[in-house]
């Protein structure tokens, strides 16, 4: 790894301290309801907090979480153990409590399965086989905790994007029988390649076109193998982000907490596997993506099988959200939630020099900025309401802490008046423009938008929402309950060097750190317009941690029936006490 050396980041003169490595080892997991012992002191560090958001506080967070003495913060490692024992050891700092009743963590049940380097996967068509490359061409994986997994001779059907919405009147899987079959196809939503308006809705990337989602419906559909078309377009980032995160250790929660149908095998292969498959069983990749964007679309059976064999290495574990409540007043019972993800892709075994992933963007940023706004509010006025910190882990895994923690809340969600979550902060310095993932989406908006006026700034959606970002971050599970939720960050157009700037530094980021071990602290990081971010998100929070105020989603939201659902509850099992 490359070390951080001392340097000015900004004009405030922040300092940054060099980073150094460990050899990696095993930690042993937190039992649940216990308090890890306290940690040693931050490695290299001899700072002094202060009260308010400030970018040498700030600084100091995100060297230590995404330093290489934390591993790349990967969940059941001994870089977990640091990560919840630095998060702790800071919220008692700061002057919070146990958010878990006496407990600082909610353990996570979790299923780790990694996949055998030598997984094979193979396409017959006729007297012809293709053998893409594990990592290189295709990856492949169970999540049924099944030591050894085969396929043999599995039909092979091509179906469009695997999309089942009636009530947009779309169905990928009409008239079919795909059990124990193999079904292949495109990332993102139907019309996303053909750029129709028309369907879905337009630009904007629905659920339906997830990767989560499109494996949950093959599952339900009843197939043996669903695999995925990458293309970078489609899935918004590059074939080596699916290559970096798919070959090391998968989690999911135990079956036992996570009814959820599961295919026995899921995948991805990349684009010339797949024209190289198509035009070996007669037919045309880019013809049938545009097929697949027409209503009325059917599948097509490729002519062809596919066969799967590999050994998986498969453990139980558990990791933790660190959870820390600042209680309030008043209507203690009431509470806005800040989210941050602390995990991260931990150590790759690949060849290569460049072993730890860092993230220090990915999620260090966010990490540092709930316990920023934490030591903010606690130094101030003790809120109505209370607030809840929320460190949750497995995020990288498809959102499983956060998934956890909504379906057992320590606050009734009727009673968790928002979310708000904080992912990969922007380092580009202050700019004009405030970015809210998912715009239009709710009232939280309507507070925001005054506050980020205040700092000359204006709302914008994100640039590009056909991504689906907002499917792809912790507040979606507190969404999808209908709890009300704000994902926004700073923009693009840097207040200095403009528009063009910031979209060169967010595209670079993209290709060159996103989850790869390049993802580490730099020295011409410009934290000045993440101290902004955060005090307007500590603004939000201000508002309604001293109000009465229940913001709503707005009517056109897809989650406002949940939301209405779960206060309609809360108010019928008000009105028997109030009778009394």
């Amino acid at each position: 790894m490359r070390s951080t050396p001392l340097v000015a980041v900004t004009a405030l003169a922040l300092v940054l301290a060099a980073c150094s490595s460990e050899a990696p080892q095993t930690a042993a997991p937190v039992a649940a309801g216990e308090t890890p012992a306290a940690a040693e002191a931050a490695p290299g560090s001899a700072h002094t907090f202060k009260a308010d958001i400030n970018v040498a506080d700030y600084a100091e967070h995100v060297r230590i979480l995404s330093a290489d003495d934390f591993g790349g913060r990967g969940p059941g490692s001994a870089g977990e153990k640091k990560t919840v024992d630095y998060l702790i050891n800071e919220f008692k700092r700061i002057g919070l409590q146990p958010g878990n009743g006496e407990s600082w963590v909610q353990t996570v049940p979790m299923v780790a399965t990694t996949t055998a380097k030598d997984a094979r996967l193979s396409f017959t068509v006729g007297e012809q086989e293709i053998v893409p490359e594990y990592g290189a061409n295709m990856v492949i994986g169970t999540r049924t905790g099944a030591p050894e997994s085969t396929l043999d001779g599995s039909e092979l059907l091509f179906v469009g994007y695997g999309v089942n919405a009636p009530e947009l009147g779309w169905n990928d899987y009409a008239g079919l029988d795909v059990k124990g079959k193999t079904v292949v196809m495109l990332i993102n939503d139907p019309g996303f390649h053909a750029a129709d308006e028309s369907l879905f809705e337009g630009k904007r990337m629905t659920y339906y076109g997830r990767w989560t989602y499109k494996y949950e419906e093959a599952a339900r559909q009843g197939a043996a193998l669903a695999l995925i078309i990458h293309d970078d377009a489609g899935a918004a980032y590059p074939w080596a982000v699916v290559q970096n995160g798919w070959t090391g250790e998968q989690f999911d929660l135990p079956v036992s907490v996570d009814p959820e149908p599961r295919l026995p095998l899921q995948g991805w292969i990349d684009t010339p596997t797949a024209e190289k498959l198509f035009i070996a069983a007669g037919q045309d990749l880019a013809q049938l993506r545009a097929a697949a964007n027409q209503r009325g679309f059917t599948a097509v059976p490729m002519q062809a099988t596919a066969s799967a064999a590999f050994k998986s290495s498969v453990r139980e574990g558990k990791s933790d959200n660190v959870l820390a409540v600042l209680p309030g007043a008043q209507l203690k019972d009431e509470a806005v939630v800040y989210i941050a993800h602390w995990d991260h892709l931990g150590r790759s075994f690949q060849p290569g020099e460049d072993a730890i992933y860092n993230g220090a963007i990915d999620n260090a940023t966010g990490v540092a900025g709930i316990l920023e706004i934490a030591e903010q509010f606690a130094n101030g006025p003790t809120p109505a309401r209370s607030i809840l910190f929320a460190a949750v882990t497995l995020e990288e895994s498809g959102l499983l802490g956060s998934k956890y923690y909504v379906a057992n809340p320590v606050f009734p969600l009727n009673k968790t008046v928002a979310a708000i979550n904080l992912d990969a902060m922007s380092i580009i310095g202050r700019t004009r423009d405030f970015t809210v993932i998912g715009f239009g989406s709710s009232e939280l908006e309507d507070i925001l938008r005054p506050i980020a006026e205040t700092q000359g700034r204006v709302l914008q959606p994100e640039s590009a929402p056909q991504n689906g970002y907002y499917f792809r971050s912790d507040h979606f599970n507190f969404a999808k309950a209908g709890v009300p939720a704000l994902y926004a960050k700073g923009g693009v157009d840097h207040v200095e060097k403009g528009e063009v700037f910031g979209n060169e530094e967010a595209a670079d980021y993209i290709a060159n750190r996103y989850h790869k071990p390049s993802d580490e602290l730099e020295p011409n990081w410009d934290l000045s317009g993440v101290v902004e971010d955060l005090n307007a998100l500590y603004g939000v929070g201000q508002q309604l941690v001293t109000s009465e105020a229940w913001p709503q989603w707005y009517p056109t939201s897809a989650f406002k029936a949940a939301r209405d659902a779960s206060m309609q509850q809360a108010q019928a099992q008000a009105e028997p006490a109030t009778a009394q």
